[in-house]
């Protein structure tokens, strides 16, 4: 009799939960702004959340990682205090959680049809904010989108601010994998010393990319045990952005998509595609990265040509997410350091 008590609960909260209406938390406020809809870009119907305290401020167009990745569920819980400094728009990816959709085939996607999706939202978000210029941030395979937007339409964009940035994926990993390898020995985890080593001239050539599972266990995913994974799982599972309907798309597209794009911009680094900035340029990287590599990222921040604004700024207490696991730095950095320097 209990586990029936127990069972019957449960199994109507999924069947509510399956198709409920999604909808963003209300901000209060004469001017503020929080939608989340869908809108017709390129062809396709792109789920895009807006929220900001005064449709006034400055626009932040932000582009998840993954591939085939999404915040729109998780992220407004970090981004209260940014929100009232930015109109901040997030957005999921052409094939991807909310953007997904059986009626469509997926089968060609590139990153040249999800930079061309992204700089056509920019042109829709422009327009619907009434804004000439809004500032773009990517987060790990989203800096390889947004580099390749802000490089094709300079003139879009008051700046740009890669979280996480990619590189050359290639070499990147392969510092990865040689990290995890010095951090296996360090504790004397001899089983997966021998597997990375027997691992390391695939990674090396761009076969296979350092699993992630030693990533994250040698604390190059998240350095501060900040549960991220937690945070999306709460977000996919109870969020009023995504019902259950949305998380087994964003399952489904990530497991499916991820890795065929991960490979795209393994054959196709960006300091090649990308070799120099048009729009003023940050790169936000915690030092202890290994998903996309800091050591690489700083060596194609310092290769970077073009005559604009570029900076380099290491938090010292974070992995692959230093918006989540630094926030309050991270936001300071945002709402003072880079409004400062281009609000001028």
């Amino acid at each position: 009799m209990k586990k029936v008590l127990f069972v019957l609960p449960a199994v109507a909260y999924l069947l509510y939960r399956t198709n409920a209406k999604t909808y963003t938390t209300k901000i209060e406020g004469e001017n503020a702004i929080s939608e989340l809809k869908m809108v017709d870009i390129n062809g396709t119907k792109l789920a895009v959340m807006i929220r900001g305290a005064d449709k006034n401020n400055p626009v932040l167009l932000c582009i998840t990682g993954g591939p085939s990745g999404s915040e729109i569920m998780m992220i407004k819980d970090i981004e209260s205090e940014l929100e009232k400094h930015f109109t901040v728009v997030h957005y999921d990816q052409r094939g991807a959680g909310k953007s997904f959709s059986v009626r469509e085939d997926y089968s060609k996607l590139n990153y040249e049809q999800h930079v061309a999706d992204l700089i056509a939202l920019t042109e829709y978000i422009r327009e619907y904010l009434g804004k000439d210029k809004v500032y773009l941030l990517g987060h790990s395979y989203g800096t390889y989108l947004g580099t390749l937007a802000a490089n094709e339409k300079p003139e879009y964009y008051k700046a740009y601010v890669g979280i996480g940035q990619m590189s050359d994926m290639k070499e990147a990993e392969y510092y990865s994998l040689l990290s995890c390898v010095d951090a296996a020995k360090e504790k004397g985890n001899h089983k997966d010393v021998k597997y990375l080593e027997s691992i390391a001239e695939k990674v090396h050539n761009g076969e296979m990319i350092c699993p992630r599972k030693y990533v994250r266990k040698y604390g190059f995913a998240e350095h501060n045990k900040t549960n991220t994974m937690s945070s999306l799982l709460k977000g996919l599972l109870f969020g009023p952005e995504y019902n259950l309907a949305d998380s087994a798309k964003m399952i489904y597209s990530a497991m499916k998509y991820a890795m065929p794009l991960a490979m795209q911009s393994m054959a196709n680094p960006l300091n090649e595609l990308a070799p120099e900035a048009k729009v003023p340029t940050y790169f936000l990287l915690g030092k202890y990265d290994g998903m996309t590599n800091t050591k690489a990222a700083r060596e194609y921040f310092d290769s970077l040509g073009g005559d604009v604004r570029k900076k380099f700024i290491l938090f010292e207490n974070s992995a692959h997410s230093p918006q989540i696991e630094e926030n309050e730095a991270y936001v300071k950095w945002m709402c003072n350091d880079l409004l400062n320097e281009n609000e001028l």
